[in-house]
C-alpha cells in the first residue's frame, strides 16, 4: 500500500477501545494530538465505537439535519459541531471509527497521501469480506455499486472520511459501516450528497456479515500497514466501576449524589471506584459502596461499558504518556431507611435527588448515560 499511504516506518501506538461517548472522544483526540506534537513521540491509532451522534463538519449547515433536536434527543441521538472537514455524518453503534493521530512533519507533509491510505485500508477491509468498494471522484470515502445503483440510483457509501490538520498533526479520521442503524442516515443529508445512499456490510451481506470486532481486526491491520506504523508498547487502560446508587423515595426513585472534595475534582457523582488487582467488577461495586457510603445494596448491570481519557490535570502521572480508563456501569438499589456515612477524604456532602435532577447534576457523559438507562429500567 506504499503508493497510497506511507512507506517509511514510524513508531506508533495502537489504542483500541469499545464504546467512547463522542465528547469524550474529542477530549481523547485533543490529548493525544498534544502528545504527538512533541518531538520524538509516537503516532497514535485509535479504534473505537461511538454512541449515536450526528457530527457537523466545517462545511455543514443546520439544514443538513432534517429532524429537530428534541426529536433526536428522544431517539438517543445527540448533535455536535466539529473542526473536521466535510458536512454532516453519523456515528453510532455498529460502526468502526478510526482516528489516526499522526505527525506529518519531517517529510510526510502530504494530506492526499494520508487520505488515500485511509481509503485504501477501508477498500481492502471490504474486500476481505467479499465486497467490492472503490473511490469516487469528488466524493471522499469509499463507495459500492449496489443493486440500487444498477437500477439507476446513486452509489452507496460504505466508509466515510473527514480529517482535521493543525501544524501537520492529523485528528479525526474514518468511519466504516459494519452494522449501524441505517435508518439514522435518513435523518440527515449524509456528507452533503442528496443523490447517493449509505450501505453497510450487514446491508450488503446479510447474515454473512462479520461482527464489529472481526471487521475491526481487518481494518486495524490494513491501517497499520498503510500508514507504515511500527507499533510500540502501550500501557493497559485502568478499569473502574460505576454503581449508580438509588432508593425508592416517597415521590419516586432517588439517586444518591455525592460532592467530591476539591482535591478530587469538586463535582457531583454517585458511587465510583477503581478495580483492584484480582477483583471482579461486582466485587469492586460492593466494596466501593460500603467504603464510600457505609451502605449495602442489590447490584444490577446497566449494560454499559465505556472508555475515556484520564485528565492529567485531575490525576497526576509520572510521565507524559496519556492514560485511559474503562468503566463498567451498574445500578445499586439500597434500603430507603439506610443511613449514609460518607468517607470525608473523598466526599464532603450528599443529597438524594430525583432522576431528572441527578441527570442534570452528573458531569460526565457516561454518568449521564447511566442515569438514562436506570430511568428506562425503572419505566420512567
Amino acid at each position: 500500500m506504499s503508493d497510497l499511504g506511507f512507506s517509511t516506518p514510524r513508531p506508533a501506538q495502537l489504542r483500541r477501545f469499545g464504546r467512547v461517548f463522542y465528547p469524550a472522544g474529542l477530549r481523547l483526540q485533543k490529548a493525544l494530538a498534544a502528545y504527538v506534537n512533541e518531538p520524538g513521540r509516537p503516532d497514535q491509532l485509535v479504534i473505537l465505537e461511538h454512541d449515536a451522534v450526528f457530527t457537523l463538519g466545517r462545511n455543514a449547515t443546520p439544514a443538513d439535519i432534517h429532524m429537530s433536536e428534541d426529536f433526536l434527543a428522544s431517539q438517543g441521538v445527540s448533535v455536535h459541531r466539529t473542526d473536521r472537514g466535510g458536512e454532516v455524518t453519523y456515528h453510532g453503534p455498529g460502526q468502526i471509527v478510526a482516528y489516526p493521530i499522526c505527525n506529518l512533519r519531517g517529510g510526510r507533509e502530504d494530506v492526499g497521501r494520508l487520505v488515500r491510505g485511509l481509503e485504501e485500508a477501508m477498500i481492502r477491509t471490504a474486500a476481505d469480506f467479499g465486497v467490492v468498494a472503490d473511490r469516487l471522484k469528488g466524493a471522499p470515502g469509499i463507495w459500492v455499486e449496489t443493486a440500487k445503483y444498477r437500477q439507476g440510483g446513486g452509489p452507496e457509501k460504505l466508509g466515510a472520511i473527514g480529517l482535521h490538520l493543525s501544524k501537520w498533526i492529523s485528528t479525526h479520521g474514518i468511519a466504516f459501516n459494519v452494522r449501524p442503524n441505517l435508518d439514522h442516515f435518513r435523518w440527515i443529508t449524509p456528507c452533503g450528497f442528496t443523490d447517493k445512499g449509505v450501505c453497510s456490510l450487514a446491508s450488503l451481506l446479510g447474515d454473512g456479515a462479520p461482527t464489529w470486532a472481526e471487521a475491526a481486526d481487518r481494518l486495524q491491520a490494513h491501517l497499520i500497514d498503510g500508514l507504515a506504523m511500527d507499533l510500540q508498547p502501550t500501557r493497559a487502560s485502568s478499569r473502574s466501576v460505576s454503581a449508580l446508587t438509588w432508593r425508592r423515595g416517597p415521590g419516586g426513585p432517588e439517586v444518591l449524589m455525592m460532592l467530591r472534595v476539591p482535591a478530587h475534582g469538586f463535582w457531583w457523582q454517585s458511587v465510583t471506584g477503581m478495580m483492584e488487582p484480582g477483583e471482579e467488577p461486582e466485587q469492586t461495586a460492593h466494596r466501593e459502596l460500603l467504603e464510600e457510603t457505609g451502605l449495602i445494596g442489590v447490584l444490577r448491570p446497566l449494560g454499559l461499558t465505556h472508555s475515556f481519557w484520564v485528565d492529567s490535570s485531575i490525576v497526576r502521572f509520572p510521565d507524559p504518556e496519556p492514560r485511559f480508563n474503562t468503566e463498567i456501569c451498574y445500578s445499586m438499589e439500597v434500603s430507603p431507611e439506610a443511613e449514609v456515612r460518607l468517607e470525608p477524604s473523598e466526599h464532603s456532602e450528599y443529597q438524594w435527588c430525583g432522576l431528572d435532577e441527578a441527570l442534570d447534576r452528573m458531569k460526565w457523559e457516561g454518568s449521564k448515560a447511566a442515569v438514562v438507562l436506570l430511568k428506562k429500567a425503572l419505566g420512567f
